[in-house]
């Protein structure tokens, strides 16, 4: 008897292994499916490292300074009716997930005086966005923006991780779920 429960005992290991092994492997594929769903490949041509932009105090950043977080970078503008919409998504996005390890930089790329996008930001009550503005509006052309809105999202090491061209809801619990895995495997 001894002997016949040893092959079972084998056997029942062997397909809970593959069992395991299956379920961490569908984990990752729905994770790249959900992230496809949202984000495009990311473009290796985009010049990252190039973009800089202006806080309302004047002071210069680049992308480069928040690496070891990961990024959803917005590019946007006061008159692009979409941008304006998606903003609040945006606004509750750095809310939920905003920390240490995560921030939504939304910088503002138009020629208009950084006043203009003061008023929007107090008009639409968007409260834990930073604002930053690129009046040479060249963060367009090195991400390899085709409109706006246009977002990236970035990795710990700033690298690109996806793109989007257009509005979305921000704050939907897909995109949630992507940035949650993300800022834990990255």
């Amino acid at each position: 008897m001894n002997i016949l429960k040893k092959p079972l005992l084998i056997g029942l290991i062997v397909i809970s292994s593959l069992v395991t092994i299956f379920l961490i492997n569908s984990n990752s594929t729905m994770f790249e499916k959900k992230h496809e769903k949202i984000f495009l490949k990311s473009n290796n041509d985009s010049r990252l490292d190039s973009i800089s932009f202006f806080n309302s105090e004047g002071a210069e950043f680049f992308l480069s300074d928040f690496k070891g977080k990961v990024l959803l970078v917005n590019l946007w503008a006061t008159w692009c009716a979409p941008c304006r919409i998606e903003m609040p998504s945006l606004d509750r996005l750095q809310k939920i997930l905003g920390d240490d390890n995560f921030q939504v930089i939304a910088i503002a790329v138009e020629k208009t005086d950084i006043s203009k996008i003061i008023e929007f930001y107090q008009e639409a009550n968007i409260q834990n966005l930073t604002i930053y503005h690129d009046k040479s509006t060249k963060s367009g052309l090195y991400a390899k923006a085709t409109g706006l809105p246009f977002t990236l999202l970035i990795g710990r090491d700033g690298k690109e991780e996806g793109r989007r061209d257009g509005p979305w809801e921000w704050d939907s619990p897909e995109v949630l779920s992507i940035i949650k895995k993300l800022k834990e495997i990255n």
